[in-house]
């Protein structure tokens, strides 16, 4: 009969090997248990394939009555994704940093320009096929490919939801740039993990802005519930957003006729100066005619 020895029985080596084999195994636990951040949208699938997915969701505030189906046009939501910015705190793990000013916080666009494309179409569609009781969930996954052929390719998932209530669009952020592998196994972050348990979502020390500022809601009276304390959004006016392009449109005609009506000027009078000289071909001026009587 095989008699098992106990841990303090066990030789150097051996403990050597358990203790890479737990760490081991806890990682893969810890990778699994974080697999459904990541998983397959569920409810009414738009589309999806490789570079993210829409889809239809259940609104889980029974209180929250959206105002679909409501017809926004793609161009309309381009701008909305545009004008959507992510600002870093300065502090926690993976913080982006502005150039020359250490521990500064930073902002940039949410979006790139290829998944604002991916997503306009998309959110509009779903929009136009939402029911009062559904939120169009968005996802968004940017592939990495590895620096030498031994490192596999890495993904990241940002994903939320959007709906729209009277003229207001409610966007929501759930979560950014989501990494697994980076989440569970980056030691840079293991002060923070002593204190406070792991952030998936990316968004503890981020938070979001708008522009223009104009058409932003920051006082919503009816703000969306948010499932988890790290959920972020932005009320947008979708009416005062639309208008924006004409205002910009019409500012831009505007320096432009001003431009145009200086340079009629300045033809004017040089135009003027050429009759004044054609006038007076010969004509010295005053300080020519005085220059003899001084010199009498």
């Amino acid at each position: 009969m095989l008699k098992l020895l106990p841990m303090t029985h066990l030789p150097k080596y051996q403990e050597g090997k358990l203790s890479s084999s737990r760490l081991l195994l806890l990682v893969l636990l810890c990778i699994a248990g974080t697999a459904c951040s990541t998983a397959a949208p569920t409810g009414t699938v738009i589309f999806e394939d490789a570079r993210g997915s829409v889809s239809l969701q259940t609104i889980s505030d029974p209180l929250i009555q959206a105002s679909h189906p409501i017809n926004l046009e793609p161009a309309l939501l381009a701008q909305l994704l545009r004008g959507i910015e992510i600002r870093d705190g300065g502090i926690g793990p993976h913080r982006r940093v502005v150039t020359g000013f250490a521990g500064q916080p930073s902002t940039y666009p949410l979006f790139s320009e290829d998944q604002i494309q991916f997503l306009a179409p998309l959110l509009a569609d779903g929009l136009r096929t939402a029911t009062p009781n559904q939120s169009i969930e968005y996802r968004v996954v940017t592939t990495h490919e590895g620096s030498n052929r031994f490192q596999s390719p890495t993904t990241e998932t940002t994903d939320g939801s959007l709906y729209t209530h009277g003229r207001l669009l409610y966007v929501i952020l759930s979560g950014f740039r989501y990494n697994p592998m980076r989440t569970n196994l980056d030691m840079a972050d293991m002060t923070y993990r002593s204190q406070e348990p792991l952030d998936y979502s990316g968004l503890r020390y981020r938070t979001l802005r708008f522009t223009p500022n104009a058409a932003l809601r920051a006082d919503s009276p009816n703000p969306p519930t948010m499932k988890k304390s790290t959920d972020r959004f932005v009320a947008v006016d979708y009416q005062l957003l639309g208008q924006v392009p004409r205002a910009a449109e019409g500012q831009a005609r505007s320096t432009e006729s001003l431009t145009q009506e200086v340079d009629n000027l300045k033809k004017e009078l040089e135009s003027m100066k050429k009759q004044l000289g054609s006038q007076n071909p010969g004509q010295d001026s005053p300080k020519q005619k005085s220059a003899p009587l001084l010199n009498q």
